[in-house]
């Protein structure tokens, strides 16, 4: 059964056409099929190792999560399920592993989920209950599953056709990086989101290989890319 609504819930997401809305419903996807009341999205860099906040939803509703950036490999539970591109429960015995903001006003246990694209983990989802939860193998399973599932609809968003050849909005927003907006501005002048520019940001950085915003720019300049 669970099997069944997978699959719909991932129909449900792939119809969407905005990337923001697919990430909401992927976070709800994990609410809604595994009943956790609380479960946040981040973009990891397989370059620097780097995982980067996107949203959260809880009962308070969705939130940003842009201000989190933290080297991955600094929170062993975290890292070990990247590297192992499967499910990890995190229990109250190594939960101190990881910074407060990641566990505060849930138990003392949390699920991590990677999201993979072909070879490469693109972003991972941690999860977890202000309620006691029990975790089989069946659930890890399952939620491997679904992570999978996310990780196909999400890397073809960011690599369509050649991983290496930058989109239009990628170019458009290295751009205006290089004139010093902000991402608040960016989000104005092109009509989207603050999630969405930050996703380009990481997909084209993502295909320079380079580490930062900074090294974007300057490899976009030396390419001409960009003006």
């Amino acid at each position: 059964m669970l099997d069944t609504d997978i699959k719909k819930q991932i129909q449900s997401i792939s119809s969407v056409p905005s990337h923001d809305e697919k990430q909401i419903l992927a976070v709800r996807g994990f609410m809604d099929l595994f009943q956790f009341s609380r479960v946040g999205l981040y973009f990891y860099s397989t370059l620097s190792k780097i995982g980067e906040g996107i949203l959260r939803i809880d009962k308070q509703g969705v939130s940003s999560l842009q201000e989190w950036r933290e080297d991955v490999r600094n929170m062993p539970p975290i890292y070990s399920a990247i590297q192992e591109r499967k499910p990890k429960h995190v229990d109250s015995q190594s939960i101190h592993q990881l910074p407060i903001k990641y566990t505060n006003g849930m138990t003392t246990e949390i699920l991590v989920v990677p999201i993979s694209y072909s070879s490469h983990v693109v972003g991972y989802a941690c999860m977890g209950s202000t309620d006691s939860f029990t975790v089989r193998d069946s659930l890890l399973h399952s939620l491997g599953v679904y992570g999978q599932h996310l990780g196909q609809i999400f890397g073809e968003d960011d690599y369509p056709g050649n991983s290496k050849r930058l989109s239009r909005r990628e170019i458009e927003v290295l751009q205006k990086m290089s004139w010093g907006e902000s991402t608040k501005v960016m989000a104005a002048s092109l009509g989207i989101s603050e999630f969405t520019v930050q996703d380009y940001v990481r997909s084209a950085i993502r295909k320079l290989e380079v580490f930062n915003r900074v090294q974007g720019v300057a490899e976009a300049l030396r390419r001409g890319i960009i003006q």
